[in-house]
Parts: C-alpha cells; sequence; structure tokens
C-alpha cells in the first residue's frame, strides 16, 4: 500500500507519543503539579537572575513540561524558562549559521546523535549537579553531551475482543504468524522516523542482544513475508492510534502513549510488552548557548527524581532516573517502559546506528514499499 506523506516529526504530538491528556482537563492538576515539594539545593536566586530558552514541542507534553518542570524550576532558581518552538533541521541551521537563540534542547536521541555528530552540543556538566545524582540516570541514556530524559517505547498492541484471554500474540515472531494469529495489521512507516527494522529481525530469529548493526536486506525479506496483513503503514502516531480504534487494524506497532490514551478511554486494547522498543528523548546544551550556566542548571533540575516521576504520573513515559521509580504507585509503573518489568523484557533502539544509517534505510525501504 502506497504511504502517505508526513510531516517528518514536525508536529510534536508524535514525536514522542504526547500520552495521557486527561491531566489537561483541569487548571487544578497543573496548579499542583507546579506546587510539589521538589529538592532545592541552597542556591542563590539573585546569582540566578536571567532566563533558559528551551526548546518546545507544544500539545499536551508542553503543558505538563511546563507544569512539571518549568514553574518549578523558576520557583527554585529564579530563572525564567522561554519555550521557543524549533524542529531539528532549524536547529542545525541556527548552530551551522552561528546564530543560536536556544539553550536547551529537548529531542528525541537520534536527533541528538546528529547534532553532536556536527559539534553542536557542549558537555554536561554531570560533576557540578545539585538536583539530580548523575549515577541514578540509566548509563545507556546518560551521555557525555546528552542525556536521556525520558523513555516511550514502541510496543505490541492488541485487540482483546479478537485475541481474548491471554491468546494474542506474545513476540514479534508470533505477530509475523498470519496463520496462527489471522487479522489486519499496521506497522511503521519509514517516514514515522524509522521503520520497524528491529521487529523483522527478531521475528526471523535475531535475538534482542544481537540486532546491530541491522541487517537490512535480510530484513525487508521478513517484512515481505507480513506485508499481505499489513493494512496501512502509518506515518504518524494518531494515524496509528485511529487505525486500531476503528478496528482497520486488530494487531499494530504503536507508542506506548498512543495505546495507553486508547486503552484509558476504553477501548477494547491491550498491550503486549515483551520485545518492545525503547528509545529516548534527550536533553542537551547547545555549544555556546547564550544561557548556557542557566541550562546546565535546567537539564539537572529536570533530571531529579521528583520531577521525572512526576511527569510520569501525567504521561506514559518512563523515568531514566532510576531514583524516579520508587516515588511511583504500582498501577502507575505499570504502564511505564522504564518499569523494571518492562525494562527488562525490552531493548534499546540504537540511535548511534540509526543516525549514520537513517538516508540508506530511506532510500531501501521506499523502493521496497511501493513493490506490489
Amino acid at each position: 500500500m502506497k504511504p502517505t506523506k508526513n510531516r517528518n516529526g514536525a508536529n510534536a504530538a508524535d514525536l514522542p507519543d504526547t500520552g495521557r491528556r486527561r491531566f489537561l482537563a483541569t487548571s487544578a492538576g497543573l496548579a499542583a503539579a507546579s506546587a510539589l515539594p521538589f529538592a532545592v539545593p541552597s542556591i542563590a536566586r539573585a546569582a540566578d537572575a536571567g532566563k533558559v530558552v528551551v526548546r518546545g514541542l507544544g500539545g499536551a507534553y508542553q503543558d505538563v513540561m511546563a507544569a512539571a518542570v518549568h514553574k518549578p524550576f523558576t520557583a527554585a532558581t529564579g530563572i525564567e524558562v522561554v519555550v521557543q518552538p524549533a524542529t531539528a533541521a532549524q536547529i542545525r541551521a541556527m548552530v551551522q549559521a552561528g546564530r543560536v537563540s536556544i539553550d536547551v534542547v529537548d529531542l528525541t536521541d537520534i536527533a541528538q546523535v546528529a547534532l553532536d555528530k556536527i559539534g553542536a552540543l557542549a558537555p554536561i556538566d554531570y560533576a557540578k549537579m545539585k538536583f539530580t545524582h548523575p549515577d541514578d540516570i540509566q548509563p545507556i541514556v546518560r551521555k557525555p553531551n546528552y542525556a536521556g530524559s525520558l523513555f516511550f517505547s514502541t510496543v505490541m498492541v492488541y485487540n482483546k475482543d479478537v485475541f481474548k484471554n491471554g491468546a494474542h500474540p506474545k513476540s514479534w515472531a508470533e505477530f509475523w504468524d498470519l496463520k496462527k494469529f489471522p487479522g489486519a495489521r499496521t506497522l511503521a512507516d519509514q517516514q514515522s522516523g524509522s521503520a520497524e527494522i528491529e521487529f523483522a529481525l527478531l521475528a526471523d530469529g535475531v535475538p534482542m542482544d544481537k540486532l546491530y548493526p541491522l541487517d537490512i536486506p535480510r530484513a525487508l525479506k521478513a517484512l515481505s513475508r507480513v506485508k499481505p496483513q499489513i493494512t496501512t503503514w502509518w506515518t504518524t502516531g494518531a494515524a496509528s492510534a485511529q487505525l486500531l480504534e476503528r478496528k482497520d487494524a486488530v494487531l499494530g506497532g504503536l507508542w506506548n502513549g498512543r495505546a495507553q490514551d486508547l486503552i484509558d478511554k476504553g477501548a477494547p486494547l491491550a498491550i503486549e510488552w515483551n520485545e518492545a522498543k525503547r528509545q529516548t528523548q534527550c536533553l542537551s546544551v547547545i555549544k555556546n548557548a547564550p544561557n548556557a550556566a542557566n541550562a546546565q542548571k535546567f537539564v539537572d533540575f529536570a533530571l531529579q527524581p521528583s520531577v521525572q516521576a512526576e511527569i510520569a504520573r501525567h504521561l506514559a513515559y518512563g523515568p531514566t532516573n532510576r531514583a524516579a521509580l520508587a516515588l511511583l504507585k504500582p498501577e502507575e509503573l505499570s504502564r511505564l517502559p522504564s518499569s523494571k518489568e518492562h525494562f527488562a523484557q525490552s531493548f534499546q533502539q540504537d540511535p548511534q546506528w540509526w543516525a549514520d544509517n537513517l538516508a540508506s534505510v530511506g532510500q531501501q525501504w521506499q523502493s521496497w514499499v511501493l513493490q506490489g
């Protein structure tokens, strides 16, 4: 089926999914989040006068960030947070032109790797952190020039009316079994950010810890086996959710936040967390940022356990700070990619490999997907 055009991630609601929106229903929820007793070391507010400009994503995600991160940060430090929307391409252009107006970049790990590759990012000053203990951050996302702030996952989602009493696929190999588990399916198109190359390789017998470097020809051959039951290769999180909600597909690979939003609204869907693909939203400081010192303090504040736990209460994102997990209830943890149970069942997408091979995969994918 011919894929539809995407906005290449320009809509923040799709990178990553904005998750549970009930938090936005009342201003009381926002006010409560802003007034939480965050850990506040003795930092002189007078010395912190000024601002920090943070790349904004918009939508529900931005509202939660404002309540759980931006307002408490200003209350704790006196530093004003200014949100400036920008795409990864616009940030890259700023850096290359030497006219940087953003201090803190909030982007996916693949985009951060691409910026780091051109020397756009300053080192994260872990040694001077006062709100966050750096060793509490998952090592896999604690990099010299950027740090993971949230985990999100692509998970297998199934319709409980079709697959009853636990009789649903429990691995990607079973997702590929069209005879045992018949029904229309949906998977991501490359235009969503990355096609499900990893899932195809898992279905073909590659172990989770041996996926990279990805064997693209092998993956495309495996995808050809499931292709007859793919009703649509989705390009946006909204499109993926609509397919499952309308029962145009009864099985799919979706961002966990999109799936959770539908489940919260009463859709007869469930998530299979086995072999989920973890991805990361990251924070970085632009090299030669106008407010570099304040930017480092912002990253420090945003990564602390209480802040990350508060975000996780309202978005189906997993904290990267392991100490935050102890602050969440079991029912909250059950929704999150970084709960101990789900983390152990999943694998981390390799952002370096994808940043290095994105163009090549795109060319091969486009040729393959347009075949009959």
